[in-house]
């Protein structure tokens, strides 16, 4: 009986994993896609403005959920910016902190990346533009300072997008062209994520190893 129960416990725990897992690589299946998609655009807006592309692909993937938010989605909007009072674009309504805020409306997603940029010119974002271009850590706090959202932790959570996702490397000085950029950061992602599987893979057989020796010692 104590075997059988063993079993159990050991099978809904992996059955847990395995779940959680799954769930952990399809957010980053949609992450990977996001960058694979909309990096050029990034890059070109890094280029003409100055803003780290980092900063512009941890936005978008934070403010429209990798661009399958439901706003994102009905509007092209990947970063959150509402209407604002000089506004004259088409505009779309939609639940935020408060009932029905009024957001813009874009007819694509380069335009959304482009309007972004402009965004950022306002003088509250001035102090944005002394920033090194590379450090994205003090352009992630004073965007947060600047009153870009209002999360209090939107600081860190954009922060560890980026370095989770290692989009630091697309704000590096390179003379390559931007479709090479963006094809060595997959080449990169995608052997940084099979060294993850293995090690994870490897912690779940040791794990498995010691279940077994536990059971014999029983």
């Amino acid at each position: 009986m104590k075997k059988f129960f063993y079993f159990v416990l050991f099978f809904l725990m992996s059955l847990f994993s395995f779940s959680q897992e799954n769930k952990k690589e399809k957010v980053t299946e949609n992450v990977i896609e996001y960058i694979k998609k909309y990096a050029v655009f990034a890059i070109e807006e890094m280029e003409k403005f100055g803003i780290p592309a980092s900063i512009k692909l941890g936005q978008g993937i934070l403010e429209s959920s990798s661009g399958k938010s439901s706003l994102s989605k009905a509007t092209n909007n990947h970063f959150g910016i509402k209407c604002g009072k000089n506004w004259i674009g088409d505009v779309y309504y939609h639940d935020d902190d408060l009932p029905k805020e009024c957001f813009r409306k874009y007819n694509s997603v380069q335009e959304s990346f482009h309007d972004h940029s402009k965004f950022l010119q306002q003088p509250r974002y001035y102090k944005l533009f002394f920033l090194k271009k590379n450090d994205y850590q003090a352009w992630a706090t004073e965007l947060k300072k600047a009153g870009y959202a209002t999360s209090l932790n939107y600081a860190n959570l954009l922060i560890d997008q980026i370095e989770k996702y290692c989009l630091w490397k697309f704000d590096q000085n390179t003379t390559s062209s931007i479709e090479k950029r963006i094809d060595q950061y997959l080449n990169y992602i995608k052997n940084k994520n099979q060294d993850s599987f293995f090690k994870i893979l490897s912690k779940k057989l040791r794990f498995f190893i010691n279940f077994l020796s536990f059971k014999k010692i029983e």
